[in-house]
């Protein structure tokens, strides 16, 4: 009874886990896939009609474009009739000359493919105008010249004696289909006063062609109106709104975005050209332009509706083969709490568990290697640090958190351990043992991490201070540490105390300069702070600051032109305040061009000597402290260009690389950065830092450069040589060129051949 009892139970228990897990599966799906399925029919319905005003407003300000770059040609093409001497009222009404200006007009009438005519009207002969086929009074000229126009003698009359340009419509005649538009620019005498006007007649049908080009017929037309709202041309004849010919009914049309018609909705899109007085008007019937796009809705929607029955029927069919797993694990389960069961039956679960133990143990290791990655990554920061390539407190305090570095915020100093010390009486492995040892060290009132500097042979210890404890007694607690372990007592430079992180390397150079200056003295092995060298007894009459030209050689050294400059002009005035005579002035001058000399010739070489002799011509101190900072401005980028270490070297083979791969279609940001094993962001930021551009807009002059060279230099086919430059898209790319250059990528090889 017992085990008939039990058997139902266990299969109820099954069953209802079983439709809990296809359940599960259906919520999973069905939630996702319904919000999705809205969001992209708003999403795809909103980019629709966006896109519709956005292609209205484009076509639009293309034919505002087009129209306008006609006008001012025009405007150009009055300019030079009216300096043109051939074209002066006298030459008209000379009886031989009035050929030669004849042919002239014709000649400039050729130059504009949108005029059908041009005529020139003086104010004091009202009844005659010149045109490229000869005299003609105002009678003539309406009556055959243009008689299946509606051309009124006496508004046509007062149009030419206008003072200012003018554009106008003619309408058509009975025996005509096709209207007029005229422009009429007033001719500049000599006195400034305009003395006639040149009438400019265009065929509606040829401004309709080029304006037709830039629509699409069947869901829209661009309107051009006066400034009084009167209709002068529209894109095409079709379906013109009657509203259309009333100006107050085009007013109106400024203040709304939707006119209600009868052939349904009109997406009405405005711009005006203020410099000839024209008002453009688009109007899109958006009833049209969205059929098609809704038929695709539907079918969408249909497949949609297929994907979601095909998907439950996919997630019912899953549930059940997905459940044989589930249910190994509840036996798993059942066996743990006490249940037998056959090994066998514990395969599944056991590859499960195999899985989890191997994903376990894979993250175990990931994060070993991140801890032994952990201080070459804290050498790098601090290098970077020290050498002043940090601006922004944030950016510091986030890279010094990212590799574990925990710094007071009061106070922050370097001191310089000299390794070279380390000879026979230390052992190789007490040298590896000192670098271990300074890595990372603590105290009463201090925190300091150390980065070995291999091109200088000695270790660099930033300290941060808590403010308890003073400078003096933490550098011996330090050298004490490092003599307990090590047994012997290295040279020691300090720099001085600074209060902000991004200024480290003020005091990391003034570490170096009383490192150096130990050296070149008589009193190795000791501690020698930065501010101590400025009270060294001087034996001289003249007195020269040690201190500073070590720390101006240090800064050379070390490329940093701002130090440098700031040092320069320290010392100068110094020598302008304690120098009282010309001997002595004379003497401190050469002492400071001696020591930026120095250092430019072990930068850059014998040829430096060249630059200290045009410095030598110095008349006072302010023009040598102007040579000074010109000299040392060479030599701290002739340091950035020469890098002595591999973070520099990395910096210049970045950009060797971009300069080699610009023109592949592959080539991004995020393929750079895997390929110097760099972040996306350091070297976005580094880029712009050194180059004064964004990665994209650095790419994009580099294409352009070569794309214009080989415009230039080659007959190959431009599409070619867009392609070649790394762009996929050639007639997008031509107009972006046009957009930068000012033409198209033909004319700019016509222009420049």
């Amino acid at each position: 009874m017992k085990i008939r009892h039990f058997l139902p139970r266990k299969f109820l228990f099954k069953k209802k886990t079983f439709y809990r897990y296809v359940f599960s599966y259906l919520l999973v799906f069905l939630l996702p896939f319904s919000i999705v399925s809205i969001i992209w029919y708003k999403t795809s319905t909103d980019s629709i009609n966006n896109q519709i005003d956005l292609s209205a407003q484009n076509h639009l300000l293309q034919v505002k474009s087009i129209m306008s770059a006609n006008l001012r040609q025009l405007d150009y093409l009055t300019d030079q009739i009216s300096n043109n001497p051939l074209l002066s009222e006298k030459m008209f009404e000379h009886p031989y000359y009035s050929l030669e200006a004849s042919k002239e007009l014709l000649r400039n009438k050729v130059n504009s493919n949108i005029i059908e005519e041009l005529y020139v009207y003086y104010y004091n002969q009202p009844e005659k105008v010149y045109s490229s086929n000869g005299l003609l009074d105002l009678p003539t000229f309406i009556q055959r010249r243009y008689g299946t126009f509606d051309f009124d003698e006496a508004a046509l009359k007062q149009s030419l004696n206008t003072k200012a340009p003018l554009i106008e419509r003619v309408p058509a005649g009975k025996k005509s289909g096709v209207g007029l538009m005229t422009y009429i620019v007033p001719l500049s005498a000599t006195d400034g006063l305009p003395s006639g006007v040149v009438m400019y007649t265009m065929r509606m049908s040829d401004i309709q062609n080029f304006l037709d080009k830039s629509v699409d017929r069947e869901t829209g037309n661009v309107f051009m109106v006066d400034s009084e709202n009167r209709l002068l041309v529209a894109s095409h004849d079709d379906e013109i709104p009657a509203f259309m010919n009333q100006p107050s009914e085009v007013e109106k049309l400024y203040q709304q975005h939707f006119r209600k018609t009868k052939e349904g909705t009109l997406l009405v899109n405005t711009s005006e050209d203020q410099d000839f007085g024209i008002r453009y008007i688009a109007l899109t019937n958006t009833e049209v332009a969205l059929s098609e796009v809704r038929t695709i809705h539907y079918r969408l929607m249909a497949l949609v509706l297929s994907i979601l029955a095909l998907g439950l029927a996919i997630v019912f069919f899953i549930g059940r083969r997905q459940y044989k797993p589930i249910h190994e694990l509840e036996k798993l389960m059942e066996k743990q709490l006490g249940g037998v069961r056959e090994a066998e039956e514990l395969d599944d679960f056991v590859r499960m568990e195999q899985h989890v133990t191997s994903f376990l143990k894979q993250n175990k290791e990931l994060h070993q290697e991140i801890r032994r990655q952990t201080p070459h990554a804290r050498e790098q920061v601090l290098r970077k640090l020290l050498m002043g390539r940090f601006k922004d407190e944030k950016e510091v305090q986030l890279l010094l958190d990212s590799v574990e570095i925990q710094l007071y915020k009061e106070r922050y100093f370097v001191m310089l351990i000299d390794t070279k010390m380390i000879t026979t009486e230390t052992s190789i492995q007490n040298q590896e043992f000192l670098m271990s040892f300074l890595g990372e060290i603590s105290g009463n009132g201090y925190r300091a991490y150390g980065s070995e500097l291999l091109s200088n042979q000695a270790i660099a210890l930033l300290v941060s201070l808590d403010g308890s404890v003073g400078l003096t007694m933490i550098v011996r607690e330090i050298v004490a540490g490092i003599v307990l372990e090590n047994t012997v007592a290295p040279t020691i430079g300090v720099g001085s105390v600074v209060d902000a992180l991004v200024t480290i390397n003020r005091s990391y150079i003034e570490g170096l300069a009383a490192l150096e200056y130990q050296a070149v003295s008589d009193k190795p092995n000791q501690i020698l702070f930065f501010n101590e060298i400025k009270n060294e007894k001087k034996n001289s009459v003249v007195s020269y600051p040690a201190d500073e030209q070590l720390k101006l050689s240090q800064s050379l050294q070390q490329g940093d032109f701002e130090i440098a400059s700031e040092t320069i002009g320290l010392m100068v005035r110094k020598g302008m305040q304690e120098q009282r005579t010309i001997a002595g002035m004379k003497l401190y001058s050469y002492y400071l061009l001696n020591s930026v000399v120095k250092v430019g010739a072990e930068v850059i070489g014998d040829a430096f000597f060249q630059e200290a002799e045009k410095a030598v011509e110095f008349r006072n101190l302010i023009e040598l402290q102007n040579e000074l900072i010109k000299m040392s401005e060479k030599i701290c980028l002739a340091v950035q260009r020469n890098p002595k270490n591999q973070e520099s070297k990395l910096q210049k083979d970045i950009f060797v690389y971009l300069d080699a791969n610009y023109a592949s279609h592959e080539f991004s940001l995020e393929s750079v950065a895997e390929e110097f094993d760099v972040s996306i962001s350091y070297l976005s930021r580094f880029i712009k830092k050194e180059s004064g551009m964004t990665f994209s807009k650095y790419v994009q002059e580099k294409r352009l450069a070569k794309i214009k060279k080989e415009l230039r230099e080659t007959d190959q086919p431009i599409k070619e040589i867009i392609l070649n430059a790394g762009y996929y898209d050639v007639s997008n790319y031509t107009r972006k060129f046009k957009q930068i250059v000012g033409m198209t990528p033909g004319q700019y090889r016509n222009k420049n051949r």
